[in-house]
């Protein structure tokens, strides 16, 4: 199973970061690669909870949250993978205060499938991109609520 990091130092506070991610239904909002999203499950999110991503230009993935911290940590487990060179894969986003700012620690591993183990270095380097952009946007997504609503009011979500 092939692993990963990303590391992003972004400009808001942990609280505003984690609302982005925890709007977890509206992911299509602020990420350019996935094109619709929504939540599959009821109640607040949390562990357990499941969305729907359609991404550009193809394919899609049913994902689960399957570690909620508050504020601190949320560990997605991407379980069906649609048109796409993994059949699984977790993304663990962790959260760390560093002054006003936060430290994100993107930790990803995924499983191959056919095609994906056929095309091995292309599959990885497609990962690692998709992942890392998704990373830089959920940065600038955090940043730009915390320039309209101002750093005290960061937790409110976009």
């Amino acid at each position: 199973m092939p692993t990963f990091t990303i590391t992003r130092r972004i400009d808001a506070p942990t609280d505003a970061v984690f609302g982005v991610l925890d709007d977890f239904g509206a992911i299509a909002d602020w990420s350019a690669g996935v094109k619709r999203s929504h939540l599959t499950s009821d109640g607040p999110v949390g562990t357990g909870t499941t969305r729907h991503c359609d991404f550009a230009p193809m394919g899609g993935v049913n994902e689960r949250i399957t570690h909620h911290v508050a504020g601190e940590r949320m560990t997605v487990h991407l379980y069906e993978m649609f048109k796409m060179p993994a059949s699984e894969a977790t993304a663990d986003f962790q959260l760390a205060a560093d002054g006003d700012a936060t430290v994100l620690t993107l930790d990803v591993a995924y499983t191959p499938n056919r095609l994906g183990r056929a095309t091995k270095k292309i599959t990885d380097k497609q990962m690692r991109k998709g992942m890392a952009t998704m990373a830089d946007d959920l940065a600038r997504e955090a940043e730009r609520i915390v320039a309209e609503n101002g750093r005290e009011a960061s937790h409110v979500s976009a």
